[in-house]
């Protein structure tokens, strides 16, 4: 019997107009800490909260579904046979009504009655009988009500497939409705995995592209639907921006419940963005049951870690939670004298007063270190390997000199508040503050080379930086109807602020280092800093959702309205060009823009969910016309054909979706000065996205994608040199992309507490950056991945075991070497080579 439920069951309250009035003046400033009092009539039995209606917009869907979305919308707990629902298509519900009615209607005509076990609890069970001896539960769908807090759209999970999700749409919206192509990561496929990284949580998703960089900083390095993820701008955690600059902070995916891709423009909802899509990611979150893990690793180049990860009730009631996730590793890594170090805090409180009103307080603290070198391998001596071929563990740094360490500490938090029956008041803030300690390695040489046959002439460069920020949003949602149609609106306003200061001083010599026989005694002379600067950014956006079901018809219809201020400050006075007679700059620059998306989708009966949409975005550019006018963002346009099938009373989901994605006022030379720029560019992608996963029953799960992406430059002026980028492909996006993912759980009693797993990753040929003075492209090959895991429930050897299990994860097993396009159209960075690591875990 499956055990479905909200976490926090509320009762319908009456709350006065002195309630709101305190809500509305506490939470105006984005600042609400405390739990803001219900108003007058707010306590009353649960009989009369039972009873009482409120609004349902329900379409006729799946059956599992339709009741998931049910214990959204009321906060009932129902208890069910997860065979009982198999294959059966709820009635739409639709309207204002008590919970009980809407569940009967819900149910109507299937075959399945509704026995009311207590207030705000009931019973599913064939024909007019009662279920008897229905009572075994079914801990994953225990675990994705409970674990993840109430009504948390990022976790509503069983196995591999998230039913709902917030990223698309900022409310609890059923995948199957949303108007855009999305895959969402769930920590169970985490988990299975053995995902160390970001790069590894998405790697069996379609239409992103992950450029491994051992070694790298910050940040990680993606390409989605051909363009490339920018700086932190297009990474989100909790539902806000992760920040302002690459460096800010590290994704630590031990503390992630899930990680989502949201492909094509999402700016209406999120701002200035690249158009080819966003990642967002969701912490752990207090749980209502008490739980708790002890996870000790060991694995490839020294890899040495421990974590645990904490959670449960601080009071009877459960109206305080609390999660605890840490980490502590010191590890090396396939790079010489490379580390991969790191400490990470994360406690999070939830007080639920389990009368609408739930704030949940997030905080973070991390302490990163990697090396400092940016590892760009010449072509000529690592794929084609014209002289010697440079290894892919050769340190291009300075042991005990270049490196780089982020500390960050964030504090923020999640309020909800109901307001009545049919609105609710949600807030995010998180404010971050970071300093890293950077000197890093590069290639003296340009274009970057090997010299004198066998050494690298390696500079320095120190870049301290320190930054500022916060991030906040704020929006009301809530279900009214005209006529047939029940729309859900959200109105909202986001904010953004960033403070960044930084300075680099290069090292006025060089270390000539021998690749075939290291020597890194050097010690760098710094001149004058050449650059000393602070960046001050200050946005802020209003939106406006409305999701409109009739019958099974489906219509989204979104937009935003942007506007920026940005001051940049050079104090030249700090830096060497003191002595040329440059005095200290400000620029400054205000951007504003408008984005938007309508979608129309149609829930058929048997699972199928086609939708069309068209969607825009824009993205800030540095720069100015000749005449010295800022430039405007870019602004991206897309069409994009779906289709998603959710087959009735299983846990599967299949997605399908064909797009057209454009990016125009691109900057590029001017036509008639060509050492000028001018914004004249356009990029477009055209592609086909391919994705299956889920439980296939008797304990096999499965990811499947595949990705055909056509990206390239259809606008573009000659330069000085009169070459043109227009027919050129973007830099490391391949036409094709594939990735398969198989895991089993084994059911018989021989092989009980048994789970295996095996994935192969394909990704085609891409091409480096154009050659701006010859106008070429190389070619960097494709390559497949072979990648397994495996684990054993410890129990099944002893029953004083209960609680250990073993498991070990690999990525690239077969140790195939391979480049990815760097970041200069002659460098490559090489790939990942063969990672393998162990884990002892105990749960309880």
């Amino acid at each position: 019997m499956a055990l479905r439920m909200a976490a926090s069951p509320v009762a319908s309250r009456r709350r006065g107009v002195a309630g709101l009035t305190r809500l509305l003046l506490t939470t105006s400033m984005l600042g609400c800490a405390v739990l803001v009092p219900a108003g007058a009539g707010a306590q009353q039995t649960a009989p009369a909260a039972a009873a009482e209606t409120r609004a349902f917009a329900i379409p006729a869907q799946p059956l599992a579904a339709a009741i998931d979305a049910f214990i959204g919308a009321s906060g009932w707990q129902i208890s069910y046979s997860s065979a009982l629902v198999a294959g059966k298509t709820s009635a739409a519900v639709s309207g204002r009504m008590t919970a009980e009615e809407a569940l009967r209607r819900l149910v109507s005509g299937s075959g399945i009655s509704v026995r009311i076990s207590a207030p705000g609890s009931a019973a599913l069970f064939a024909g007019t009988g009662a279920a008897a001896g229905e009572t075994v539960l079914d801990p994953l769908m225990v675990e994705a009500g409970r674990r993840g807090g109430r009504n948390d759209p990022a976790t509503a999970t069983t196995g591999y497939v998230a039913r709902n999700g917030s990223v698309a749409t900022k409310t609890d919206t059923p995948v199957i409705e949303v108007p855009q192509s999305l895959s969402i990561v769930t920590r169970q496929e985490m988990d299975d995995r053995g995902v160390t990284d970001l790069n590894d949580a998405i790697a069996y998703a379609p239409g992103i592209r992950a450029i491994d960089y051992p070694g790298g900083q910050g940040m990680p390095l993606m390409y989605l639907r051909g363009f490339r993820a920018q700086s932190q701008r297009d990474f989100y955690r909790d539902g806000l921006r992760n920040g302002y600059n690459p460096y800010d902070s590290f994704v630590e995916p031990y503390g992630l419940e899930s990680v989502a891709v949201l492909r094509g423009p999402s700016s209406v909802l999120y701002g200035d963005a690249a158009p080819g899509g966003l990642v967002s990611m969701t912490t752990k979150r207090p749980t209502e049951d008490p739980f708790g893990e002890i996870r000790l690793e060991y694995g490839s180049f020294d890899r040495k870690q421990g974590a645990i990860d904490l959670g449960g009730p601080l009071d009877e009631d459960r109206h305080i939670l609390y999660r605890l996730t840490a980490l502590k590793r010191d590890a090396d890594t396939q790079i010489d004298h490379s580390k991969d170090d790191s400490v990470y805090i994360a406690p999070a409180l939830t007080l639920d007063s389990r009368e609408g009103t739930r704030l949940t307080l997030l905080a973070q603290y991390q302490n990163w270190t990697q090396g400092g070198s940016e590892q760009s391998l010449p072509l000529d001596d690592s794929v084609y390997s014209n002289g010697i071929k440079i290894p892919s563990d050769f340190y291009m740094g300075i042991p005990g000199l270049t490196d780089w360490n982020v500390e960050s500490s964030t504090i923020g938090y999640v309020f909800e508040q109901e307001i009545d029956d049919t609105w609710t008041f949600r807030n995010n803030l998180r404010y971050t503050h970071a300093e890293l300690d950077y000197v890093s390695a590069f290639n003296w040489e340009w274009p970057i080379a090997v010299v004198d046959g066998h050494y690298v002439n390696v500079g320095v460069q120190n870049r301290p930086r320190t930054s500022d920020t916060l991030v906040a949003d704020a929006n009301v949602n809530g279900v009214v109807e005209t006529g047939p149609l029940a729309h859900d609106l959200t109105f909202g306003v986001n904010y953004g602020y960033s403070r960044i200061r930084e300075t680099r001083t290069n090292s006025t010599n060089n270390a000539h280092i021998d690749i075939l026989n290291p020597n890194y005694d050097f010690d760098p002379v710094y001149g004058l800093p050449w650059s000393d600067d602070k960046s001050l950014i200050s946005q802020i956006g209003v939106y406006a959702q409305d999701q409109i079901r009739w019958d099974k018809w489906i219509v989204t219809l979104s937009g935003r309205q942007d506007w920026a201020d940005i001051s940049e400050y050079d104090y030249y006075s700090n830096t060497l060009y003191a002595a040329y007679g440059y005095d200290d700059t400000v620029t400054k620059r205000r951007q504003n823009a408008f984005s938007g998306r309508v979608g129309l989708g149609y829930l058929f009966d048997n699972g199928f969910a086609p939708y069309l949409s068209y969607s825009t975005s824009f993205e800030p550019v540095s720069g100015s016309y000749s005449d010295g006018r800022p430039f405007d963002p870019t602004t991206g346009e897309q069409y994009e054909a779906g289709l998603r099938y959710q087959p009735p009373g299983t846990g599967l989901m299949f997605s399908a979706s064909v797009f057209q994605l454009t990016q125009q006022n691109v900057v590029t030379p001017d036509a008639q000065r060509p050492t000028l720029s001018t914004q004249e560019g356009e990029v477009r992608s055209r592609g086909l996205e391919l994705e299956a996963k889920g439980d296939l029953g008797d304990g096999w799960s499965l990811v499947a994608s595949y990705a055909y992406t056509d990206s390239e430059v259809t606008k573009d002026n000659p330069n000085a040199s009169g070459i043109s980028k227009v027919g050129t492909r973007t830099q490391a996006v391949p036409y094709h992309t594939a990735g398969l993912w198989v895991n089993h759980d084994f059911q018989t009693a021989t092989l009980a507490g048994l789970r295996i797993g095996a994935g192969l990753r394909y990704v085609g040929s891409s091409l480096t950056a154009m050659d701006t003075g010859t106008g070429t492209q190389a070619n960097i090959d494709g390559y497949t991945l072979f990648d397994a895991s495996a684990s054993y429930d410890l129990s099944q050897v002893h029953p004083g075991l209960a609680g250990l299990s073993l498991g070990v994860s690999g990525t690239n097993l077969t140790d195939e070497e391979y480049y990815t396009p760097g970041f200069y159209s002659n460098s490559v960075l090489a790939g990942k080579r063969r990672t393998i690591k162990g884990n002892l875990t105990y749960r309880w």
